[in-house]
């Protein structure tokens, strides 16, 4: 099996790529909460796939498929309607895959979890970290749009200025209540809300 080392793209480039997804799939362009799971399986026919104990076996809730047709996704993730938002937050990161690392993935023979356990594993600790990261920010940038989350952010001016006086020295305290406060506009977990103002650069 071919090892990848995938290219260091610049947080722009793969924030670019977010916006021209969301410009093509999600209509309108600004809608919030993103049909993501909807756009995988209706519009790019991405079929997904339930696999039981998948977290468990590999410690991950889903991968895409080589060929990109499937999305294999944990069955108990999956199923559980309490998981809504890690679901919508996983299929938003193998779209980002998808989008960013699609020539080298097909390029990779693995038929299954086992052998896409070993893919990554032949991968070094360096690429690893950047094949992960980059999906990461593309997927926080699609699920949560820099516009949209800026005008949430105008809407809770008086609620921010209240948690600045109840944390006025500490900012992570800060930036964690007003992430717990907005997340649900956006039907992903307080903690994507929190890494999109620390990698937007959001000042309070």
């Amino acid at each position: 099996m071919d090892i990848i080392h995938p290219e260091k793209l610049s947080f722009e480039y793969i924030r670019n790529k977010a916006e021209e997804f969301r410009s093509q799939y999600v209509k309108p362009p600004d809608k919030v909460p993103v049909p993501i799971i909807e756009i995988v399986e209706l519009d790019l026919q991405i079929e997904s796939i339930p696999i039981p104990n998948l977290l468990k076996t590999i410690d991950v809730d889903g991968f895409l498929s080589n060929d990109s047709k499937s999305l294999y996704v944990d069955s108990d993730i999956y199923m559980d309607e309490r998981n809504l938002n890690r679901l919508r937050f996983t299929y938003a990161h193998e779209i980002g895959h998808f989008i960013l690392h699609q020539d080298i993935i097909k390029k990779c023979n693995f038929r299954n979890e086992e052998e896409w356990l070993h893919f990554r594993e032949d991968m070094s600790e360096d690429d690893l970290f950047i094949f992960e990261q980059q999906a990461y920010e593309f997927a926080g940038r699609l699920l949560v749009p820099l516009n949209s989350l800026n005008v949430e952010l105008q809407k809770v001016t008086d609620k921010i200025e209240l948690f600045k006086s109840i944390y006025p020295d500490n900012n992570i305290s800060l930036y964690e209540s007003i992430s717990r406060f907005i997340c649900k506009k956006f039907a992903v977990s307080d903690g994507v809300i929190l890494r999109r103002l620390k990698n937007e650069k959001i000042n309070f």
